[in-house]
């Protein structure tokens, strides 16, 4: 391995690294926010809302996030409306990010027990508090794992973002080979950081399950005689 090829050209990996890591955390940010209260929605009962909701699900984690990108690159200024590459990355992949995360937050709440809700409901509590004080906090713990597995997913498909000419680190990474013809080196080392990104991930991941068992086993929850006194 040629140490001082790669330390010529490290720098250059790590700006794009940086383009990497905000991408992925908007599109986490801007799914999570989009995908907690629609996720609430889809559990009520059957109604129009809930079956186009079930119908964008199905529908986005069936399209690759590559022709989703290039609908809204190329298809997209045939209607008149023209982004930024960034942007058009950053919509590509939250949503497809959005139909994800629904279904695994669906599934973390559909865990928690139903008469729990409803004993809140009788007792007048406001359903918002529901869900932040009974529902989520029993929820996370089922859904992270899958979260977390969702979110090393979204760091990985950011890679797909370098087709529309985003500086990220797999489109430096070609880039530096295809000038050099030194394709070892640049390869390991975008590999290494990938594994370091995704390891961060797993960290904080894993910080956040330690505080919610802790949480849990205190009594996260409080009693809903409590929780109507205090609302």
């Amino acid at each position: 391995m040629d140490l001082n090829y790669l330390a010529e050209y490290l720098p250059v990996l790590m700006d794009a690294t940086k383009v990497t890591a905000i991408l992925t955390v908007v599109t986490l940010i801007l799914s999570t926010v989009i995908a907690l209260p629609l996720s609430v929605v889809g559990l009520r009962k059957p109604n129009a809302f809930s079956a186009a909701l079930d119908l964008f699900t199905l529908f986005m984690r069936s399209i690759p996030t590559l022709v989703v990108l290039f609908f809204f690159y190329y298809g997209m200024p045939y209607l008149g409306l023209v982004l930024p590459a960034f942007a058009v990355a950053v919509v590509g992949l939250t949503l497809s990010a959005v139909a994800y995360n629904i279904e695994i937050f669906r599934s973390g709440l559909r865990a928690v027990d139903p008469g729990q809700i409803e004993a809140a409901e009788a007792l007048g509590i406001p359903r918002w508090r529901i869900w932040v004080n009974i529902a989520f906090p029993q929820a996370m713990p089922v859904f992270l794992p899958t979260y977390l597995s969702n979110a090393t997913l979204i760091l990985k498909g950011t890679s797909v973002a370098s087709i529309i000419t985003i500086p990220e680190l797999t489109a430096v990474s070609n880039e530096i080979v295809s000038l050099t013809y030194q394709p070892f080196e640049i390869l390991i080392a975008s590999a290494l950081i990938y594994v370091v990104l995704g390891g961060a991930l797993s960290l904080i991941a894993a910080a956040v399950r330690r505080h919610l068992t802790r949480g849990l086993s205190a009594g996260p929850v409080r009693s809903a005689p409590a929780m109507k006194a205090s609302a």
